[in-house]
């Protein structure tokens, strides 16, 4: 019988109780500003995401944005209000073949408008409705692989001898897996990785033909970006509703008729006729405009909003059959209840601000506070079921109107906005189709991509268990007929693993066929990759470094502790090129703060080593259940049986344990009228209350039971609060002030 896997309890590091070696006084070990790196910009990059949510905060972004300006002429901000963000942008995706070429207009009125747009709708949050939404769960996932990135380019890759990249490499073992990818990496930042690769594209049909390492590397990408998409559409209580979407979307997309299209050989007709299909309004509204009978009157949707408004509107009607049944329901709130919570949804943002707020303080669900403020009466007479069902009626009333709210901007906004985008990238990249077209059947690679959704929806759904008996984790769902089990990190490592030579395959009629295309991407690369290289910064010495009680000391110090006994896993490039900015800012605070900042950084130091000790374990683990040295073409690399340890159901990386902590910390509404506030680990695995579409089939896996497998080997998240409030401002005008220095010295593509 198929086993899931079950992580030993008695891992090694299931303590952060272990400390370096002590240390001189202001200043940190090498594991140590490793440590305060990732606490600062774990939080710093998830505060600036949410920034978004205030519709002023597009404005102050800086360029490609504009900020408000009397004249109208468009001017950018001096001092972003999301560093973290913009370096990004600026320095890696503006500089890109096609995007580059966008014009102006796209950023600052186009996207800008949309995302001004969608902020003042004021979508509803997690702690109204009592539950981890799909919203959350992609921003702070879309939050920790940004934060990651944003390491990289702060304190970079330390240069070291040239890596051997031809040399021995066990892809059974996770050690060389991981010692491929540092070797990879190496060698992409501070060798001629790029321009082999480029060649090797050009030359060969696969890049695993240009060294051991690259085919190593491959393994260990699949198996990461597996783990990524098992734990989105499997662990989290939103999987099924995600792959729901998918598949809805999947559905109306016409592979068809985009693939009639191609066939017309002419580029200009073809790219005439795409954007015909996809774009064109036939409404009454865009007739009379057009014959100039009326002005801005709504032209209707073309084929994309019409996809888009179909699925959201699949959505709101199972959101609907909740809230009708809870009116019509014997015994349910009364109309008055009902229609205080209608009235609320329609108030303001500051209005809804204000009252989570008051809830937040006075320990109270936003139902009571809601019904509260309208009329105590209305509380008073309210029982705990009903007190459930408002909070039900609540949360399906809130997913209509974010839905009405989201179709609206993509789909019913005048001017639209959303098809000015598309046509102006459409433009941008006009040239690059034009020579793809000319010399690759593009039909071969719409056929790719469909199939590749079809698998991948496949890959998502339940597996037939050899053992004839429902392998999820809960007993409750061991139905004796299910025979069916949760997707487990595998299907996904074969799913990616038979699709992996579509890819080379693309590549190499791109690198092949098209050299002007290939050489765009081939500059873009070389020029981009630079920014992860580690380089020397100034170190800002602030002027209260030194003071009778506070001695002096050398603030760029960066003690050795490589031979401190917890720390397996060294870090001896410490925060990069950021070290000696990190030892400025934590030499000035007060002794005492040190001591208690210092108590912090040690704990998340210990941590971040479990949490490397832990993936390299699960790494191993699927390895031994699969035959990743198979050859694709002959089938999948996953043995037909379960492996010596079964499925598994937690993969490798330590950023899911970084994403599961955003996600466990976001603060929820009290479950009763009168209670404690919850976070999401409270109500992890809880879908939304009213959800029915994707919700899991009885006899269905648990995400949140699978999810707790994982989590009993990993020790708990430190508390790092101190670092955080006394380092966290600093340390954003840090990156304020590294950002504007560059800007100034190289410039910004486009302006």
């Amino acid at each position: 019988m198929a086993q899931v896997v079950v992580p030993d309890r008695t891992s090694s590091c299931a303590s952060t109780s272990r400390r370096p070696a002590p240390v001189a006084p202001g200043t940190l070990t090498s594991s140590q500003l490793h440590a305060l790196l990732d606490i600062l910009t774990h939080y710093e990059v998830y505060a600036e995401v949410e920034l978004f949510k205030d519709p002023a905060t597009i404005s102050s972004y800086g360029y490609p944005f504009k900020c408000d300006a009397a004249n109208g002429a468009p001017e950018f901000a001096a001092d972003s209000s999301a560093p973290l963000l913009a370096t990004l942008l600026q320095n890696v995706l503006l500089p890109a073949p096609g995007i580059r070429d966008l014009p102006l207009e796209f950023w600052h009125v186009r996207l800008q408008g949309l995302m001004v747009t969608l902020a003042e709708a004021d979508l509803s949050e997690s702690y109204d409705k009592g539950a981890l939404g799909s919203r959350k769960t992609l921003a702070t996932a879309a939050s920790v692989i940004h934060e990651s990135l944003s390491r990289g380019m702060l304190g970079g890759v330390p240069s070291g001898p040239k890596r051997n990249l031809s040399g021995s490499y066990d892809r059974s073992r996770a050690e060389d897996l991981e010692r491929a990818w540092e070797d990879g990496v190496h060698e992409l930042v501070h060798g001629d990785l790029i321009d082999e690769l480029f060649n090797c594209a050009t030359e060969q049909s696969s890049l695993e033909e240009h060294s051991p390492a690259i085919r190593a590397t491959v393994d260990y990408v699949i198996i990461h970006l597996a783990t990524f998409l098992h734990y989105v559409f499997v662990l989290s209580p939103e999987g099924p509703y995600l792959v729901k979407l998918v598949e809805n979307v999947h559905r109306l997309i016409p592979y068809t008729m985009i693939r009639q299209t191609l066939r017309v050989g002419n580029a200009a007709s073809m790219l005439n006729g795409m954007v015909k299909l996809l774009l064109a309004k036939m409404g009454v509204g865009a007739i009379s405009n057009w014959l100039g009978l009326t002005q801005n009157a709504d032209d209707g949707m073309n084929l994309l909003q019409r996809i888009i408004s179909l699925v959201l509107l699949w959505d709101t009607s199972e959101f609907r059959k909740t809230t009708d049944k809870i009116e019509k329901a014997k015994g349910g709130p009364p109309k008055e209840h009902l229609a205080a919570i209608k009235q609320y949804i329609d108030k303001s943002r500051i209005e809804h601000d204000r009252t989570r707020e008051s809830s937040s303080n006075s320990s109270s669900s936003v139902i009571a506070k809601i019904l509260e403020e309208s009329d105590p009466k209305l509380l008073a007479s309210l029982s705990k079921t009903q007190h459930a069902q408002c909070l039900e009626y609540f949360s399906a009333s809130l997913e209509i109107r974010d839905r009405e709210e989201i179709t609206k901007a993509l789909c019913r906004r005048n001017p639209d906005l959303f098809t000015q985008a598309i046509k102006d990238a459409v433009g941008s990249f006009e040239p690059m189709i034009r020579a793809l077209h000319e010399r690759i059947d593009l039909r071969e690679q719409i056929t790719a991509a469909e199939e590749f959704l079809t698998g991948f929806i496949s890959a998502s759904k339940p597996k037939k268990s050899a053992s004839g008996i429902s392998e999820s984790v809960v007993e409750g769902a061991k139905t004796a007929g299910a025979e069916t089990r949760a997707p487990a990190v595998e299907d996904y490592v074969n799913f990616l693993w038979k699709n992996k030579h579509t890819l080379y395959s693309w590549l190499h009629q791109i690198a092949s066929k098209c050299p002007e295309v290939r050489d765009q991407f081939h500059a873009w690369a070389n020029k981009t990759i630079k920014i992860f290289r580690q380089s020397k910064r100034a170190t800002p010495v602030p002027a209260n470094s030194s003071s009778p009680s506070e001695p002096a000391t050398d603030q760029a110090t960066v003690v050795d502790d490589s031979n401190a006994p917890f720390n397996r896993n060294q870090h001896s490039g410490a925060a990069g090129a950021l070290s000696s900015n990190l030892q400025s800012l934590f030499a000035v605070l007060p002794s005492e703060t040190r001591a208690n900042v210092l108590a912090a950084v040690d704990a998340h130091a210990a941590y971040l080593s479990c949490l490397e000790d832990v993936s390299r374990k699960r790494m191993q683990q699927i390895l031994d259940n699969i035959d990743i040295t198979g050859d694709p073409a002959k089938g999948s690399p996953a043995r037909g049986s379960p492996g010596p340890r079964g499925f598994s159901m937690c993969g490798p990386g330590i950023f899911l344990s970084r994403w599961q902590n955003l996600l466990d910390e976001t603060v929820i509404s009290p479950g009763v009228p009168k209670g404690p506030l919850r976070c999401g680990k409270d109500v992890k695995g809880s879908i939304i209350q009213a959800r029915t579409v994707g919700a899991p089939a009885k006899g269905s896996w648990d995400p949140a039971a699978l999810a707790e497998l994982g989590e009993k080997e990993i020790p708990s998240q430190p508390n790092v609060d101190i670092a955080v409030s006394v380092l966290g401002s600093p340390f954003r005008d840090l990156l304020a002030d590294l950002l504007k220095n560059q800007t100034e010295t190289d410039g910004v593509v486009g302006q």
